[in-house]
């Protein structure tokens, strides 16, 4: 299944000459296993096959020249995709389940498309302007976000 996923991202990525940005997901497994969880969803995320995933589109972009973006993890799915807010205070969220909705611009979509959407953003800005990429809040007193970790293609 991977060698088809990771084959019609180069083939799409090709034909559309964009570029590919991944969430840097280095020691997630470490990370969730840390957390206190069932069998059942240890066993859920143990087999995710994201690295193998990777490794074939790491291999199939090199073949096809087709640039990798990676990017940090940290806040893709609590900051709002279309204004660049996060939560004013620590350790809250505008994420309500699988929900985000902010609380500055009114913006409401699932959580994962929108960190879906941030990435989007965090890999094009990567592409317009490589000697600086993020993102930042517009909002004052807010902190530039996403410095782009790691490169590679």
């Amino acid at each position: 299944m991977n060698h088809n996923i990771s084959r019609q991202l180069i083939s799409s990525a090709k034909q559309l000459g964009a570029v590919l940005a991944f969430e840097d997901l280095t020691g997630i497994r470490d990370n969730l296993n840390e957390k206190p969880r069932s069998k059942t969803e240890r066993r859920r995320t143990n087999n995710w096959a994201f690295y193998q995933l990777l490794l074939f589109v790491g291999y199939k972009a090199n073949i096809a020249g087709v640039l990798l973006v990676f990017v940090p993890p940290a806040y893709t799915s609590q900051t709002c995709s279309r204004c660049g807010h996060i939560h004013p205070i620590k350790g809250k969220s505008y994420r309500n389940g699988k929900v985000f909705k902010c609380g500055h611009c009114g913006f409401e979509h699932d959580v994962d498309l929108n960190a879906a959407l941030n990435i989007a953003a965090l890999g094009a800005s990567f592409v317009s302007s490589p000697e600086s990429p993020g993102l930042s809040c517009q909002l004052q007193g807010q902190m530039p976000l996403f410095p782009i970790s790691q490169f590679c293609g």
